[in-house]
């Protein structure tokens, strides 16, 4: 017994004895080489574009995330220096409002400036002319300049300088900077401080 095997026309059959009705049969279903690079085009756009969104999105939380902390360390290092001239009065010992401070005093801001260190006391580091020393990172999570304790260097590096205005008055500036994702930042705390007595 002869099976008969068909192909599909458009609205007519074709045997496998040969009958035709004078219709053409369709094209073999698939994808030519064109439509598929089209389609996996396609595909790639939609899928890099999230991808990229979202490495942009993490980049940016990390400026974020730097840039906080680069300003709690900018205050802290302008709060230590108020402390300082806060101590000089406390002490009741006739000190200069800006004694044990010459190590940041500066004749212009263009001068390298000191390292401040509250972790360790009154350590206050004149920078060398290529610049101050990048923080480190302590097992307890503060950020100082000791060196000896083999303490990684973390990427922020703190500056301040004091700027003698008057006999009263002194322009304190502090400077942090770091980089993140291969870009520099800067975050600079300026505030005057008064002599008040």
């Amino acid at each position: 017994m002869k099976r008969a095997h068909t192909m599909q026309l458009i609205g007519k059959t074709r045997t496998a004895s040969g009958s035709d009705t004078g219709m053409t049969a369709l094209p073999p279903a698939g994808f030519t080489l064109v439509e598929t690079l089209v389609a996996i085009t396609i595909l790639m756009i939609a899928i890099v574009g999230p991808f990229y969104s979202v490495q942009q999105a993490i980049s940016a939380s990390y400026a974020a995330r730097d840039q906080l902390i680069a300003s709690s360390l900018a205050q802290e290092g302008a709060e230590y220096i108020y402390f300082l001239r806060d101590n000089n009065y406390l002490s009741g010992t006739g000190n200069s409002w800006l004694q044990n401070m010459d190590a940041c005093k500066v004749n212009t801001l263009s001068d390298p400036g000191c390292t401040v260190d509250p972790t360790q006391g009154n350590a206050l580091a004149a920078c060398s002319s290529s610049g101050c020393l990048p923080l480190r990172l302590s097992s307890t999570g503060l950020y100082t300049q000791n060196t000896l304790g083999g303490y990684p260097v973390t990427r922020f590096t703190r500056t301040v300088k004091i700027l003698q205005v008057s006999a009263s008055e002194a322009k304190v500036v502090v400077q942090v900077t770091w980089s993140t994702s291969h870009r520099p930042y800067t975050i600079t705390v300026t505030d005057d401080l008064y002599n008040w007595l």
